[in-house]
């Protein structure tokens, strides 16, 4: 019960309207290809990670015309996780007024330039403001790509199609782990260049590929574009589940949408009378349903202890410095 006696209802009603959904039918064609698309986001993230290690021991006196200094290194390695750590809390902001695809496709093209001008780099400087310019693209990325994904899958097939993502994160530390090996075996002086340039690759791919997908049903209701969004999920769903399965989607659908927008309102006005029960209302809301609580924990556990086991700490220098 909220501050004004307010009941919250512990059900999803997108989940609800899940019940529709075949359970022993697969996923389309067009969900597959959505969420490879979109998976490219994590194969960069994970090369442009896993790439530096060996670049690092591979640059000699390339930049800057002297050694790199352990200073060097460290300011290099760190700036993408800086700059990804800057940009991720407006990511989600930018998903809501721009549109989850949009998003994915301005992180493209960070990743392209990010990726020439660590290949054109002459000095230090130059190079970490090329892993700068990679670290927006990861940060917005990592963000918006799950989000993308989730919000087009059926929801009985979301957490293995969102889990992809983090597949392709780890494939993309191989690839670049291989690369790395091959261009300092063979690449001569210049062979750093080549493993950071190619990360331009994979995103101007992804960036040719996206502009053909659709942005998600949920954006596209919240922007009032109503029919947009019933035929993103018509294909989503396929031919033969449309008719049974569409509908009931998009009603709960623009329902959460209804709510969130009246949630909003209501805020605004409580807020312009200096009432703060709307705050507490929010933080019931989060702690109070044991839904939310359920899914604040697993997703808060499942970042935080990726993090506190420390591998993401030496991703940047190996298996170049092992």
């Amino acid at each position: 019960m909220g501050g004004d006696g307010q009941e919250y209802d512990d059900t999803n009603p997108v989940e609800s309207a899940a019940e529709h959904e075949d359970p022993s039918s697969t996923p389309t064609l067009f969900v597959w290809l959505l969420t490879l698309s979109a998976g490219i986001s994590g194969l960069l993230f994970g090369y442009d990670t896993g790439v530096i290690s060996a670049t690092l021991v591979s640059i000699g006196t390339s930049l800057s015309s002297r050694a790199l200094t352990t200073l060097d290194k460290s300011l290099i390695a760190a700036s993408t996780s800086l700059f990804a750590l800057l940009v991720s809390p407006i990511s989600g902001l930018l998903a809501d007024s721009l549109g989850r695809k949009r998003v994915i496709l301005i992180a493209d093209l960070l990743f392209v330039f990010g990726a020439l001008i660590q290949a054109l780099a002459t000095s230090v400087w130059v190079m970490v403001a090329g892993r700068s310019v990679v670290g927006l693209a990861v940060g917005a990325a990592s963000f918006v790509t799950p989000l993308y994904i989730a919000e087009l899958a059926p929801s009985m097939f979301r957490g293995r199609l969102v889990t992809l993502n983090v597949l392709f994160i780890t494939l993309g530390q191989v690839v670049a782990y291989l690369i790395g090996w091959g261009f300092a075996e063979l690449g001569g002086e210049t062979g750093w260049r080549w493993m950071v340039g190619l990360g331009a690759l994979p995103a101007a791919l992804q960036c040719l590929v996206m502009v053909a997908m659709p942005e998600t049903p949920r954006w596209l209701a919240q922007a009032g574009r109503t029919d947009e969004a019933r035929v993103v999920l018509q294909k989503v769903f396929g031919a033969a589940d449309a008719k049974r399965t569409v509908q009931p989607v998009m009603k709960a659908i623009e329902r959460e949408v209804r709510e969130e927008e009246e949630a909003k309102r209501e805020r605004a006005r409580r807020s312009t009378r200096k009432d703060n029960s709307w705050f507490s209302d929010s933080w019931y809301e989060l702690f109070g349903v044991a839904g939310n609580v359920r899914a604040l924990t697993i997703a808060c556990l499942l970042q935080g202890l990726q993090q506190l086991c420390g591998f993401v700490s030496f991703t940047p220098l190996l298996p170049g410095h092992c």
